[in-house]
């Protein structure tokens, strides 16, 4: 092989090389997930991909803040159910409220919506807290009527011969969509404890009471988000057909969760 063809062939795998390590730096334009490098701190992520795309989710295949999606799931039906049932429930409030009842720790958590409409919620944050909320979800425990809240999570109850639906319509963070939502669907491998409830609980849950419960939803969890006002919206719904077995059974339901948060993200606390 002369000179020449050897300083092409070189040239040649000098590129490769290049190509081969901007493709594993270089997040793809359809991965808006943030993976981690140390996979209980996320001041350790990436900071290319945190500062290079947006928005930034981190990614439902890894622990945080030393839990996983399924875990922090379980937590926030905990928070949820913990709170007294009145206006100013973080999936009963609208409007102006306080985001900080119930709140501990380094990860924060935003309500859904109870009632099954449009909430616009406006509320401050402090700085360096993480946040993690459903797009859409479903609790299952005997206060639901689910015997097996395991089983329910897994197959939701219905009539034979009808469906149940749940879908992610669509999550937006200071209006840039995430996508891919399928992704961050969890379902409990194991129960966890709710209760004991606040008098009244959500639901008409009874006071005082504890149980097992079990989760099923779309669920997202965004690192610390900067200084200053920042816009979540999130869309889902459920459906539940149905039966194509029995015709006089009128069960056809619908429900739609249309959330915006109106987020201050202030002083370190």
């Amino acid at each position: 092989m002369n000179s020449n063809r050897k300083k092409q062939v070189g040239l040649l795998l000098i590129i490769v090389v290049i190509a081969a390590l901007l493709a594993f730096v270089q997040p793809s334009a359809a991965d808006d997930t943030v993976e981690p490098a140390d996979l209980n701190d996320v001041q350790h992520v990436d900071r290319y991909r945190l500062r290079r795309w947006h928005p930034r989710v981190l990614s439902p295949r890894w622990p945080w803040y030393g839990r996983t999606y399924e875990e922090w799931a379980a937590r926030w039906w905990q928070w949820a159910y913990s709170l007294p049932a009145d206006d100013t429930h973080p999936l009963l409030a609208d409007g102006v409220m306080d985001c900080s009842p119930g709140q501990k720790g380094k990860v924060w958590f935003l309500g859904g919506n109870l009632a099954g409409s449009e909430a616009n919620r406006e509320c401050e944050v402090p700085a360096g807290k993480a946040l993690f909320f459903p797009i859409i979800n479903i609790v299952c425990s005997e206060w639901t009527g689910d015997d097996d809240p395991l089983g329910c999570a897994e197959s939701p109850g219905v009539p034979p011969g009808a469906e149940f639906i749940m879908n992610p319509l669509s999550a937006t963070i200071d209006g840039k969509p995430v996508r891919k939502l399928d992704r961050f669907l969890v379902v409990s491998q194991e129960t966890f404890d709710l209760g004991p409830l606040p008098d009244p609980a959500i639901w008409g849950a009874p006071p005082g009471e504890e149980t097992q419960g079990a989760t099923r939803g779309y669920y997202l969890l965004l690192p610390p988000l900067s200084k200053g006002e920042h816009v979540i919206e999130f869309v889902g719904e459920i459906i539940v057909t149905d039966s194509e077995l029995d015709p006089d059974d009128d069960l056809d339901y619908y429900y739609l969760s249309e959330i915006s948060y109106v987020l201050t993200v202030g002083k370190d606390k």
